[in-house]
């Protein structure tokens, strides 16, 4: 990994760890977000993915997922040079076996 690839992977996960914290205690069965990047391909490579828990059910997972997409691109948007494509956040469930 390049030089220029650390400074952005520490800034990208600066900026969506800023994001987590503030979504977890205010948004429904959100559990955590992660992403992926080929920054060969950087930006259109990176995929942001929020997670939420099995029990919210699909309408209030839907409508906090719209709500995040802004604050994610917010967030992204001095890293990335502009708005992340909302094509490129994603949302699953986690499942958790107990």
């Amino acid at each position: 990994m390049r030089k220029t690839d650390k400074k952005l992977e520490r800034d990208i996960v600066r900026e969506l760890t800023a994001v987590c914290e503030a979504a977890k205690p205010t948004c429904s069965g959100f559990e955590w977000l992660t992403h992926t990047v080929d920054y060969t391909r950087f930006p259109e490579s990176l995929r942001v993915t929020l997670v939420f828990n099995e029990t919210v059910n699909e309408k209030t997972m839907l409508a906090e997922f719209k709500a995040l997409i802004p604050k994610v691109q917010f967030a992204l948007e001095p890293i990335v040079d502009g708005e992340l494509p909302a094509a490129q956040i994603e949302a699953r469930r986690e499942h958790r076996i107990n």
